[in-house]
């Protein structure tokens, strides 16, 4: 017969498991987790779920992947793959288990960067620095673009080019900065910083030409996201590269896949604008004489009424009221007209104001290269090129005689 003492104290499996659970699920060592392993079996269900077993030479580790994340997902788990899973750890106190709650999966082997820039992102996400809400129109009619990119990329001149010809009288404030290496993080804030001083900017594009994904590394650095979070007007992001999503363009308040589109994005077409107007007015013509015929016919049948219906005796006086209230309504027409026909030319005139040929019919023109490009400084025209000038009644060509530093 044992001699030993009874247990001081003894718990119940339940009481253990749910204490287990909650040991687990409070603990932030068993969150935003990123594990490895080799797929071992998998199955799937009918409703999209997905569940597989994730193993190594230690053990091995019960998987779920529910369908609203794996249809996001483009990673499908299949036996005897390598994969990585993030996700949390739950326990299923009725049973004991647990298993690992996944929402991404990506290939094994890529590496400490890629986990970092991962847990950048949901970190900036989980503050609400993505969120469609925090996205500021742009302005209809900007006057004033600022942009960041390289003094010496195409990006530069491209933006140049979209802009002159959608909208010349649209104002470029160039703020050159790194977009590459090393110092491109401090060089893109300081050139933000600058910006956010000029009150009258109505909008930003930061933009940089193609290139490698590893060069694209400045744009998910974190303090650049930042300084475009807080930038005071809406910012654009132009970075050519389609295949890539930085965490600059999560946080821009619209995103293009390259420079050029970004600059017709920013600034609308003039000439679609002054249509949009020029069809505003003829709805409002329209509407004036149709106003001022239902008036009229009113009017007479107002007329017509009083004859049919009233008494002889009364027929004199109701004719002199109705002549009396057609001549008001005359007066309310006469005056109706000459004031929509002002108002109509003042929309006329503010019409020929955003005209782009109003610029050049002031006496201005658009020097075109002999490739057809716009030339914004006489730097870059050479002595003896051939040139297009654009002018308001149309082009003439010309030949280059002198340029500053030089001449034929």
């Amino acid at each position: 017969m044992s001699t030993s003492s009874g247990p001081e104290r003894v718990l119940g499996v339940g009481k253990l498991v749910v204490r287990l659970a909650e040991r687990i699920q409070t603990t932030d060592e068993f969150k935003d987790l990123w594990v490895e392993g080799e797929v071992a079996e998998t199955t799937s269900s009918s409703a999209g779920h997905s569940y597989f077993t994730l193993k190594d030479n230690l053990g091995a580790l019960r998987c779920v992947m529910f369908a609203t994340q794996a249809q996001r997902v483009a990673l499908v788990p299949r036996k005897g793959t390598r994969l990585v899973a993030h996700g949390y750890v739950e326990v299923y106190p009725s049973s004991g288990a647990c298993q690992l709650r996944v929402d991404d999966l990506r290939p094994a082997g890529l590496g400490e960067a890629y986990l970092r820039l991962e847990a950048l992102r949901r970190r900036l996400e989980a503050e609400g620095l993505f969120r469609a809400d925090r996205k500021r129109p742009f302005p209809a009619s900007p006057r004033r673009v600022g942009v960041v990119t390289s003094p010496t990329g195409a990006a530069w001149h491209d933006i140049q080019t979209v802009v002159a010809r959608r909208d010349a009288r649209v104002e470029l404030v160039f703020a050159p900065a790194v977009v590459q290496g090393p110092t491109a993080v401090e060089s893109m804030i300081a050139a933000l910083d600058g910006l956010a001083q000029l009150r009258d900017l109505d909008a930003v594009i930061l933009a940089r030409g193609g290139g490698a994904s590893e060069e694209l590394f400045p744009f998910n650095d974190e303090a650049l996201v930042r300084a475009i979070a807080r930038f005071p007007k809406p910012v654009c992001s132009g970075v050519g590269h389609e295949s890539d999503t930085t965490l600059a363009d999560h946080v821009a308040d619209m995103r293009a896949p390259t420079p050029s589109v970004a600059a017709e994005l920013v600034v609308p077409d003039a000439s679609q604008t002054v249509r949009a107007a020029d069809k505003l007015k003829r709805r409002i013509d329209a509407r004036v004489h149709e106003i001022v015929a239902q008036r009229r016919a009113r009017a007479l049948q107002a007329q017509r009424r009083i004859i049919r219906r009233a008494p002889a005796a009364r027929v004199a006086a109701l004719r002199q009221a109705f002549d009396e209230t057609k001549r008001r309504a005359d007066r309310a027409v006469v005056r109706l007209v000459p004031a929509t026909r002002a108002r109509a030319e003042q929309l006329r005139k503010r019409l020929d104001g955003l005209s782009p040929l109003a610029v050049l019919g002031r006496g201005y023109a658009i020097v075109e290269g002999a490739d057809g490009h716009v030339r914004t400084d006489a730097r870059s025209l050479a002595p003896g090129e051939r040139a297009r000038l654009r002018m308001r009644d149309g082009r003439a060509g010309i030949t280059v005689t002198e340029v500053p530093g030089g001449q034929v």
